[in-house]
């Protein structure tokens, strides 16, 4: 699993901060409110597509760790019911709605789908390492994932007050003026 989007950056690295802009008119500086206000919507729409970036891949990382946790699970099953010398019985799911069970006895190795309709065959301790590693690793993901979202959701937030106080100077401006 890669680290991040972008050989190895944080989203703080390549996405600029937002500035809150503490005093308006220094910040316009001859500036018009509508260039101002323009630029700070750019902004706003670049911060809002990252979003919707990393919101996707949050949920293609939280829709993936279940899955991996439950073939964990399988395989450790099956790795128990091998040293124990039991056979299993497990149901398979055939389509949808339609299951099938299986008497497993003395099961050596599993199948594992790895993507991309590519499926190896792994020993049960082998398919056990490498499951605990994409586990650990989806689980890195979504922590890092949440940290980016987290990072992002208060730019976006920074940018709308920054919007709404350039907008209010310039409505204040236009009282003074018609006053």
């Amino acid at each position: 699993m890669a680290e991040t989007s972008t050989s190895g950056a944080s989203l703080p690295e390549l996405v600029p901060k937002a500035s809150f802009i503490e005093d308006v008119s220094e910040y316009l500086q001859g500036a018009s409110v509508d260039d101002a206000l323009n630029e700070l919507r750019g902004a706003h729409q670049k911060y809002k597509y990252i979003e919707q970036e990393i919101v996707q891949r949050k949920q293609r990382l939280a829709f993936k760790q279940p899955e991996i946790e439950k073939c964990l699970a399988s395989v450790k099953l099956l790795a128990a019911q091998k040293e124990e010398g039991t056979e299993a019985v497990l149901d398979f799911a055939l389509s949808d709605q339609v299951f099938a069970k299986a008497r497993l006895a003395n099961v050596e190795a599993v199948n594992l789908w790895l993507g991309a309709g590519v499926m190896l065959e792994y020993s049960l301790p082998d398919a056990q390492q490498l499951l605990e590693t994409q586990l650990a690793g989806c689980s890195r993901q979504l922590s890092i994932v949440q940290e980016e979202h987290d990072y992002i959701k208060d730019q976006i937030t920074t940018t709308e007050v920054s919007m709404a106080r350039v907008y209010n100077y310039g409505v204040s401006q236009r009282r003074t003026a018609s006053a």
